[in-house]
């Protein structure tokens, strides 16, 4: 008898929990960010969904203002809270 209720109910619990565990958990998106370095040109680099902003904070890497695209018209920002 214990060991058809174990048979059972163990596959059902490993189940449950990981279904909810994957709710738990918290995706971010990653996004491609350009930066322009005056010496090597426009570089790559990734960043969090939080940098994606139109207004606020600037996003920079060190010195460099960041940019959705390889042009200066799309900076990208984040919000400060």
């Amino acid at each position: 008898m214990k060991t058809k209720f174990f048979k059972f109910v163990l596959p059902v619990f490993a189940l449950l929990m990981a279904v909810s565990f994957a709710f738990a958990t918290k995706s971010t998106r990653v996004l491609t960010a350009y930066y322009f370095n005056p010496s090597t040109g426009w570089q790559t680099t990734v960043v969090s969904d939080d940098c994606n902003r139109p207004a606020g904070q600037p996003c920079k890497i060190g010195a460099y203002q960041l940019y959705a695209d390889m042009s200066f018209t799309n900076p990208l920002h984040r919000i400060v809270q």
